[in-house]
């Protein structure tokens, strides 16, 4: 999953959910306080999305295993 700017990623693997920056420069170059706060709050909004991924993804591994019910090759040692 990407933030709506596609400047970060969210990753999520074994070892949990992390955010990844996407490249090293965040915003362009700004010439004014109000291009500052539009750039910095474009990045807040973005990984406020990416934050919600994160939970979201959080839920589902604390959920327990996507397949839960299914047959596995263990139920055929139990029976």
């Amino acid at each position: 999953m990407t933030g709506i700017l596609d400047k970060f990623h969210v990753d999520h693997g074994i070892h949990g959910v992390k955010v990844i920056a996407r490249s090293r420069e965040l915003t362009n170059g700004c010439f004014s306080d109000s291009e500052v706060d539009s750039a910095i709050e474009l990045l807040k909004t973005d990984l406020d999305a990416c934050g919600r991924e994160m939970k979201r993804l959080l839920v589902i591994d604390h959920r327990g295993a996507l397949f839960e019910g299914w047959p596995s090759a263990r139920d055929d040692q139990l029976a």
